[in-house]
């Protein structure tokens, strides 16, 4: 748990973890890696205020012409691809270095909501499928390769 007695950037000195009362320290900056031939637009390490988002950081790149955000936190890396990269530059340039870094971190939760979401909708179509005995497989002819599929449900 974050005990910072203000709000604290990563690589800044006021950092306290759960003692209120201990001694502050500098949390190092972690970001992510950059690929050949990004270049980097944002880069907002982690930080507090409000919530303790110190374990990630964010960093906006043009990655051969597309807008991406990189993500590290505690289980790696992560990149999303932004859309409408144009006016997304603009709108984050607008904003200071705090306010740009909750609109990332809102970004990247909303995506990882999203996917979260995606599986487990999934996941329970094929546990459906499955205790209805639906799910279907067939063995390609002439090698290795299996198809598996899902019979549509009887009306």
């Amino acid at each position: 748990m974050c005990c910072c007695g203000r709000p604290t950037i990563n690589g800044q000195p006021g950092y306290r973890w759960n003692d209120p009362n201990g001694p502050t320290s500098v949390r190092p900056v972690n970001p992510p890696d950059l690929a050949d031939g990004d270049v980097m637009i944002h880069d907002e390490p982690g930080r507090c205020g409000g919530q303790d988002s110190h374990s990630h950081h964010y960093r906006v790149v043009r990655r051969h012409g597309s807008l991406c955000l990189l993500v590290r936190h505690g289980g790696g890396d992560e990149t999303i691809r932004l859309s409408n990269p144009v006016a997304v530059v603009v709108a984050l340039a607008c904003l200071i270095s705090t306010s740009r870094y909750w609109i990332l971190n809102a970004i990247y939760h909303a995506h990882s909501d999203a996917a979260r979401n995606a599986k487990d909708l999934e996941a329970q179509h094929w546990r459906i499928a499955a205790a209805q005995k639906r799910i279907k497989t067939r063995k390609q002819r002439g090698g290795e390769t299996v198809k598996v599929w899902i019979e549509p449900a009887a009306e």
